[in-house]
């Protein structure tokens, strides 16, 4: 059955010792950090999760490699950075980073697909105005288009050559949470932009239903603001912009926990 193919993908808790509990360290987006969250969710991975934009992350930045985030940090150990790695990192402590390197070149293919797609991610978290406008328009209409076509009959490929219900096995992969979150960011916008895609829909839906994965959504911050004042606001009611002045947060459990300095 369906349920049964996500059931073999279940993780245990991972067990990391607190010296060395990863910490993504991200601005106050729904963004490049995302995928990372959502496969430490999967595996049932502790992490830590802090947010610093303004003045914080001016004063820190260089101190990050590249200059950039998103980033993971872990005591003793050099910081992580570019967001590919941090996902595939994710994705190895969490299980779905597939050991055959032939499924595995299959998962990184749709992963590097999903970054094609990254446009949505300063759409939603960042552009205002006629620059949102504009973005919008381009994307929608001729960027995502394209690529829902490719996926619907990579996917059918996938299915009919094996029989998997994901990308590049019975089991979700690091690819397919890349996809996933960056179509589930791409509805925020248009809910309905698999409406004529069959088996993509059903894909989206079986990456929804996952239970760890369920929960995580159910508890993350609400993007909102749209194309006006993008911000992340939790369940309590606090919401965290780049304009925010406390400049650093700490999300714990999808509630965010403001930080002075």
């Amino acid at each position: 059955s369906l349920s049964f193919a996500w059931q073999r993908g279940l993780r245990a808790t991972m067990a990391v010792p607190a010296a060395s509990v990863p910490r993504i360290v991200y601005l106050p987006f729904r963004a490049m950090a995302e995928t990372t969250r959502m496969l430490f969710a999967y595996g049932g991975v502790r992490y830590e999760d802090e947010a610093v934009w303004g003045r914080v992350f001016k004063e820190r930045r260089k101190a990050f490699p590249w200059w950039k985030t998103p980033v993971i940090e872990v005591a003793g150990s050099r910081t992580i950075a570019q967001s590919g790695a941090l996902a595939r990192y994710a994705a190895k402590l969490a299980g779905a980073y597939p050991a055959n390197p032939l499924e595995c070149a299959l998962s990184d293919s749709v992963y590097e697909l999903g970054q094609e797609l990254c446009t949505i991610n300063p759409l939603v978290n960042c552009f205002v105005g006629r620059q949102f406008e504009a973005v919008r328009r381009d994307y929608f209409k001729g960027v995502l288009p394209v690529a829902l076509l490719q996926l619907e009959i990579e996917l059918a490929r996938a299915q009919a050559a094996h029989g998997q219900l994901f990308f590049a096995g019975e089991t979700p992969a690091h690819g397919d949470f890349n996809l996933f979150h960056h179509l589930d960011n791409a509805m925020l916008l248009e809910p309905d932009i698999l409406h004529n895609r069959e088996l993509l829909a059903e894909w989206f839906g079986l990456m929804r239903a996952i239970p760890q994965l369920a929960e995580y959504l159910s508890k993350r911050p609400e993007l909102n603001g749209i194309g006006e004042d993008p911000g992340l606001e939790d369940r309590n009611g606090v919401r965290v912009t780049q304009r925010s002045p406390a400049c650093r947060a700490m999300l714990v459990d999808g509630c965010w926990e403001l930080r002075e300095e």
